[in-house]
């Protein structure tokens, strides 16, 4: 069984924001699946098979900073190892448009992974980072990943965000190496 959870904030007024890039790739994942999403006390989820293993979507109602709080919840609820949880999230450090598969690896200053692998004890999980860029100038990171991308990265971010959800399924045909071989 496979938790895979994109990292966004809760609220209509977050969707189209960079920080929120994980959760639209889940929702893609839930839309090309016609898997329905149902809401739970601290995420909405979505259930389904690919390449015969069960999988659950979650999108938290936690803020990005506490999003382990719900994923310590979802992983002890659903019976799922820390190995098998995927998470899908944003990166300052990875230009717009670029997507890194990784498993194991530290937080990279990510506040969201930082609760994640508080609250769980381990980095110990696979993680989808999808490249948003960092501001051009002295803007504030804060303020830039709560901003909706700009008209001409549009194009870029839908992009990247239909490759991450393919991505998802060919991990668990093919595995780690060979979605980084494929992906990055």
């Amino acid at each position: 069984m496979k938790l895979i959870v994109g990292l966004g904030n809760p609220g209509h007024e977050y969707e189209a924001h960079r920080h929120n890039i994980g959760f639209g790739v889940v929702d893609l994942l839930a839309k090309q699946n016609r898997w329905e999403w149902e809401k739970t006390a601290l995420a909405q989820v979505a259930w389904g098979e690919w390449e015969n293993e069960e999988c659950w979507l979650a999108k938290p109602f936690t803020w990005m900073n506490l999003s382990g709080k719900a994923i310590q919840a979802l992983l002890k609820e659903k019976g799922v190892a820390t190995k098998d949880l995927i998470v899908i999230h944003d990166d300052l450090d990875l230009p717009l448009g670029k997507i890194r598969w990784v498993f194991a690896s530290g937080h990279g200053g990510h506040n969201g992974v930082r609760s994640i692998t508080d609250m769980i004890a381990t980095p110990d999980f696979h993680r989808v980072r999808l490249g948003i860029g960092r501001p051009a100038g002295s803007e504030d990171i804060a303020e830039y990943v709560l901003q909706p991308f700009l008209k001409e990265e549009r194009e870029a971010a839908e992009a990247m965000t239909t490759a991450a959800a393919q991505s998802i399924p060919d991990f668990l045909k093919h595995g780690l190496q060979w979605v980084q071989n494929k992906y990055h």
